[in-house]
């Protein structure tokens, strides 16, 4: 029997291949993104982890008891993202205070609605959110030279396995397979990460 996470990862792949590949990424891998252009996206970035913090613990109020740990781990995760994000804008000069990007702007709004919607809708997309993230950082993998810590620190064998701990909870909460709610969650998700990765590239 198939899964909801693995039928939602096949059900609309030319969706998930634009979340998760982008001229940003490709250079990243091969050296030819401009500092200024990933300088641009890691200030946003850090302003939708900031989002994310809140988004979880949204999720915290509908999760079930035996998913604590997990939610609150994730919590903590991002918290300490955060703080790793403010020593890189010490190092590169940053500007952490600026304002969100239309992209940035759009993301943030839906990753808190659908982080209240109803717990089953809200974890997957969550799921969709951290399994598009690592996704498109493996497919960077190993990173040029200038880029190649951003990249291992985003493709981690520890941030893999909570992205699989997520997927078990999504197929746990939808055990009929994905609802419509949250395949139109997972669209969503995944349309904003397209866009996101896009927003800092000229023109």
């Amino acid at each position: 029997m198939t899964t909801a996470s693995t039928a939602l990862l096949t059900a609309d792949r030319d969706r998930w291949t634009r979340a998760t590949t982008s001229p940003f990424l490709d250079g990243t891998r091969d050296g030819t993104l401009e500092d200024a252009t990933f300088d641009r996206w890691l200030e946003q970035d850090h302003r939708f982890v900031e989002t994310l913090v809140r988004a979880w613990g949204l999720l915290l109020q509908t999760a079930p008891r035996t998913d604590f740990p997990l939610v609150l781990g994730g919590i903590s995760a991002f918290v300490a993202e955060l703080e790793w994000f403010e020593e890189i804008a010490a190092r590169r000069g940053l500007d952490l205070t600026g304002p969100d990007l239309p992209e940035t702007a759009a993301y943030n709004e839906a990753l808190l609605r659908l982080a209240a919607a109803p717990y089953p809708d809200a974890i997957t997309a969550m799921w969709a959110v951290e399994a598009a993230y690592l996704t498109a950082w493996q497919g960077a993998l190993p990173g040029a030279p200038a880029f190649e810590e951003y990249v291992t620190h985003w493709a981690n064998d520890d941030f893999a396995g909570f992205v699989t701990d997520l997927s078990k909870v999504v197929d746990r909460e939808l055990p009929d397979g994905p609802t419509v709610a949250a395949r139109a969650a997972v669209d969503e998700v995944l349309d904003h990460e397209a866009a996101f990765w896009s927003m800092t590239l000229p023109g």
